[in-house]
């Protein structure tokens, strides 16, 4: 048993997530997360700099 596991054949998986996911909608409520976590993510590390400035 462990003997053909060893020499089992290694194969290559193919699929078409990457193409399917280009195919979808983009719209205004994507836009509007990705600009409003950039904004998070700005104002944290603004946050993180002025706090460790003052400790």
């Amino acid at each position: 048993m462990a003997q053909s596991m060893i020499t089992a054949e290694l194969r290559t998986v193919e699929t078409s997530i990457p193409a399917r996911m280009d195919r979808l909608p983009w719209s205004r409520w994507h836009w509007m997360v990705v600009i409003g976590l950039g904004t998070v993510w700005i104002l944290d590390g603004l946050q993180v700099t002025i706090v460790g400035s003052i400790a």
